[in-house]
């Protein structure tokens, strides 16, 4: 049964907030939109300063933002097709981008050198996402396995199988423990991340993953579907804590804020909504994108979001 929301609206102007403020999630602004990209904007991804920001689109590159100036920094041209993620490395000065022309590329993101080009096993690379002691990158591919690389030396180490479909999403533990996919097949798997076996399968959605995102805590594990839903799940036991169902359309991504409390989710739709996990019959929709929003992502210290989408720009929001 579709849930009944509390549903508050804003706009990418400074326009004054209409509703209650005991209704309101957080307070929230657009402050830059940069253009850039001649084609959809696919993932966006925040440095871990929070200094910069990298953006993934279809036109085939991937581009660094100064995120106060909004300054391009860098335009990333190597790949020879869509470039579906990016992520950085945990001192910030790598990124690593995935792509539909099969191969993850590891660049410098400050000199925009080109440093490893990794290959994918002949099938599209949907997702990438880089370990947080820097060891490793993990991807994953239309071939149904997660592959795993040395970050340092772009030698290949492994190959996870598990799914029956696509791996559209990874994503590493906080405490780097853990490796988590997500697969059209519907479910996720969480990994160890030492001896690289799996230790749970998660089910519960009806379609496939879009992506999968750990708490800041690393106790519980968000997944985003095609199924309308994302679902909360304890990481520990794999048993599901909270679903959030009824949304109207596709659920692409969603982003944790530092706090752990507050959730942002884009949906097949120009706007994005902000969550308070606490109480899940609040929503407050957000608009500002005149296409759909595809990714969403918050700054480290949680004073900022950024979104990519269809109308091939990236915005940047300040909140409160």
């Amino acid at each position: 049964m579709l849930a009944i929301f509390a549903t508050m609206f804003v706009s990418c102007e400074d326009t004054p907030w209409s509703g209650s403020e005991e209704d309101k999630i957080i307070s929230i602004k657009c402050t830059k939109t940069l253009e850039g990209h001649s084609e959809w904007v696919w993932w966006v991804s925040w440095s871990p300063d929070g200094s910069r920001l990298a953006s993934a689109s279809w036109d085939n590159t991937v581009i660094i933002w100064d995120a106060n100036s909004g300054a391009r920094l860098q335009t990333l041209e190597g790949h020879k097709w869509y470039v579906n993620s990016v992520c950085w490395s945990p001192d910030g000065s790598r990124v690593a981008s995935a792509s539909t022309d099969r191969t993850v590329i590891v660049w410098d993101a400050n000199s925009g050198e080109k440093l490893h080009t990794l290959d994918g096993d002949s099938n599209t690379v949907i997702s990438v996402d880089w370990s947080l002691d820097g060891r490793y990158i993990a991807a994953g591919s239309a071939n149904n396995t997660i592959i795993l690389w040395d970050a340092n030396s772009g030698e290949r180490l492994q190959t996870l199988e598990g799914h029956s479909d696509r791996v559209i999403s990874v994503s590493w533990s906080p405490d780097g423990k853990y490796l988590a996919s997500g697969s059209k097949d519907k479910t996720i798997i969480i990994w160890d991340a030492n001896t690289f076996s799996p230790l749970r399968t998660l089910e519960g959605h009806s379609n496939l993953i879009n992506t999968v995102s750990w708490s800041p805590d690393g106790k519980y594990l968000l997944s985003t579907s095609e199924d309308k839903s994302f679902i909360v799940w304890n990481a520990n036991t794999g048993s599901r804590f909270k679903t959030f169902d009824g949304h109207k359309y596709a659920v692409h991504s969603a982003s944790w804020n530092v706090d752990g409390k507050h959730l942002a989710i884009a949906t097949s739709d120009p706007t994005f909504i902000l969550r308070d996990i606490s109480d899940r019959e609040k929503v407050q929709v957000v608009k500002g994108h005149f296409g759909t929003v595809r990714s969403v992502s918050w700054s480290p210290n949680g004073k900022k979001l950024a979104t990519g989408a269809c109308d091939n720009t990236v915005k940047i929001w300040e909140v409160k």
